[in-house]
């Protein structure tokens, strides 16, 4: 792979980080190109996860979402719906966000409906119930964590307070007979409560606000002209073990070689018609895992795009639904890797 590296001979810059971007960090300079590498011999590697084409829907109507990355403290989801769910589902362990990939859907809620659209971004906290209506072939990416997650910017001009929603009422609150099911996720088990009314609805919610929504079409990016600078802060909690970013296109230097010592990182393409790098299909999304050494591709795309970042401290492994969706990925421009490719043709 040495044709990819990004050089005429010149000395290279490595930057290695403690606690992300806003821990110390040391700056290498070396000869070689460290992020590419010939092959892997074992699982701790990064992939490409074609989100986009995980498994469809099966015939239960009352499939949950399908794991696809995994840790003790967090997981991505993904759940492909044709249909409305034939139950309120509320996680007892997490703290979700919904991502809209695709398709439109009513989220009903203990906090009031949201309609959804794609590109939408869901904080759900953990133990509010949830339901889902009016379906129209939606493809939600989910993220799951035991820390707390808030909506919190970098500042107004990446997202401003007036883009953030929370739920409206209840078209009709009152009390439907009828037998109504709460399916309560604690961890791989589901317990089921059944209600001769519906218990979701609501007349009012007042205080701190719990369900928000923002839609990634209205935050714009953080802008250093010419240079590289770090992605702008959408959520993080109290610990900052989790933290999302985005990614957008902008007028900036290209990433420099990255070691993340503490953060796997997911980055999601969201939308072009810019390519990012080799992701050109909404729905792709990047796994690196904290340690391996990588360089994020050039930003400045004028034709513009739209993507979004996980870092977490949880050491993530693939489950068995996400192996099926992914191929060892390039570290450069985040193409499948060229043994992958070569794996692929020969099967």
């Amino acid at each position: 792979m040495s044709e990819s590296v990004p050089t005429n001979g010149a000395p290279l810059m490595d930057l290695y980080t403690r606690n992300g971007f806003a821990g110390p960090a040391t700056v290498l300079i070396r000869q070689q190109y460290t992020p590419n590498f010939t092959r892997v011999q074992g699982d701790y590697a990064p992939y490409r996860l074609e989100a986009w084409r995980s498994d469809p829907e099966p015939g239960d109507p009352r499939a949950l979402p399908v794991t696809i990355l995994r840790s003790p403290t967090v997981r991505v989801d993904v759940w492909q719906r044709a249909q409305d769910t034939p139950f309120a589902v509320k996680d007892v362990y997490h703290d979700q966000i919904f991502y809209v990939l695709d398709g439109h859907a009513r989220l009903e809620t203990d906090f009031g409906v949201l309609d959804l659209q794609p590109m939408d971004m869901v904080r759900i906290p953990r133990s509010v119930a949830l339901r889902l209506a009016d379906v129209r072939a939606l493809h939600l990416i989910i993220l799951a964590t035991t820390e707390p997650l808030d909506i919190n910017p970098q500042n107004q001009a990446v997202l401003s307070p007036a883009h953030v929603e929370t739920p409206r009422g209840y078209d009709t609150p009152g009390w439907l007979t009828a037998e109504y099911e709460l399916v309560i996720r604690h961890g791989e088990h589901t317990t089921s409560y059944f209600y001769d009314y519906d218990p979701l609805p609501i007349i009012q919610a007042s205080g701190a606000p719990v369900v928000q929504r923002f839609n990634l079409a209205n935050v714009h990016p953080m802008i250093v002209e010419g240079v590289s600078s770090p992605p702008a802060r959408l959520m993080d909690g109290p610990a900052i073990d989790t933290m999302i970013f985005y990614l957008g296109a902008r007028d900036s230097g290209r990433p420099p070689v990255h070691h993340n010592a503490d953060y796997d990182e997911i980055g999601v393409y969201a939308k072009g018609p810019g390519v990012l790098g080799a992701i050109a299909v909404p729905g792709t999304a990047v796994w690196v895992p904290k340690g391996v050494i990588h360089q994020g591709p050039e930003e400045n795309v004028p034709e513009g795009y739209i993507a979004w970042l996980i870092e977490t401290r949880s050491h993530l492994e693939l489950t068995d639904a996400g192996r099926r969706i992914a191929q060892l990925a390039e570290t450069n421009q985040f193409a499948v890797h060229p043994t992958a490719a070569q794996t692929d043709a020969a099967s």
